[in-house]
């Protein structure tokens, strides 16, 4: 007499082979994970610096680009009145550095160190940097 269906060995056998695989894969994904949070909140940071330095050329005058590193790290785009343009949170346990970077009516750089460099880090995931040179262009430091 035939029956069909699985036996408890085979059962065993193929449990024990999905939690090795699922092992070896939990690790790999929770870190493509937070590479994905870092890349996520960096290009955050990089649109609210982009919208800073266009909304200072479009309105023709001072436009100020402050981030905050306290949980959960923000930023803010300000006029020179103090008002607020608009504010945006991070997530998670990624740190960004503080910083304040102003930008003039043409769209340059004003009040900031010679580098003026924002770092997004996030644990297990590793750094990415933004920086603004004196112009106002955005982007990836120079090595």
């Amino acid at each position: 007499m035939k029956s069909s269906g699985f036996t408890l060995i085979e059962l065993l056998v193929t449990i024990a082979v999905m939690s090795i695989i699922a092992t070896i894969a939990v690790p790999g994904f929770q870190g493509m994970m937070a590479q994905n949070q870092l890349a996520g909140d960096y290009n955050v940071v990089l649109s609210g610096l982009n919208q800073a330095r266009s909304e200072a050329i479009k309105r023709r005058e001072e436009v100020r680009f402050q981030v905050t590193a306290s949980a959960p790290w923000s930023y803010r785009v300000r006029l020179a009145d103090d008002s607020v343009i608009s504010i945006r949170s991070g997530r998670g346990q990624v740190s960004v550095t503080e910083t304040e970077i102003t930008f003039d009516q043409l769209g340059r750089r004003e009040d900031c160190d010679p580098t003026c460099t924002i770092s997004v880090d996030r644990t297990g995931a590793g750094r990415l940097e933004l920086q603004v040179s004196t112009t106002g262009r955005i982007g990836k430091p120079t090595s």
